[in-house]
């Protein structure tokens, strides 16, 4: 018997390595493909608001509001790093421009949301609660920070990743 288990474990051993060696070689041909898609932006297609909203507050979102003028729309979360690194240059459009911001709580505890805004300040007309992340996945939200912007209904920019005042004036500013 102690033959024959040696071979048992022999074969395993060479099965193991054939597939370690398969694994290895198949990512290896991946990295060396360049084509790599990237994240489709939404830009020119209509933001669509399907079901109630509601404000981190608790009180009824009008869509009207989400789809007259222009408007930005912030998918932010207190436990997001690169949100904290955009939030002041957020509270500075805030003073200078006259848009509304709104903001949509990604995934985000209502008091985890407000503790947050109470911290770094709240540079937003209202948020907007989305705790299941529905409405974010309705935009094509893959994560905060992001940031909309809607004109008349239509997403006329969009930017994944932290805005800051390079990404402004690239982007968004020709719209004002």
């Amino acid at each position: 018997m102690g033959q024959s288990g040696d071979m048992i474990t022999r074969a395993l051993l060479a099965v193991f390595l054939v597939l370690l060696l398969g694994l290895f070689s198949f990512f290896a041909i991946s990295l060396q493909n360049e084509k790599v898609l990237p994240v489709k932006s939404q830009k020119g297609k209509p933001l669509i608001l399907e079901g109630d909203l509601y404000t981190i507050d608790g009180q009824s979102v009008d869509k009207k509001i989400l789809l007259s003028e222009k408007v930005i729309l912030n998918v932010y979360a207190s436990y997001c790093l690169p949100c904290v690194i955009e939030h002041p240059f957020l509270m500075e459009i805030a003073e200078l421009k006259d848009i509304k911001i709104i903001g949509i709580s990604y995934k985000d505890q209502v008091l985890d949301t407000k503790e947050y805004l109470e911290r770094l300040g709240d540079p937003y007309d209202f948020s907007i609660l989305d705790l299941e992340g529905n409405l974010s996945l309705k935009l094509g939200v893959i994560g905060p920070p992001e940031t909309f912007l809607i004109i008349d209904g239509e997403i006329v920019a969009h930017r994944i990743g932290v805005i800051d005042i390079n990404i402004w004036n690239d982007e968004f500013a020709k719209y004002f």
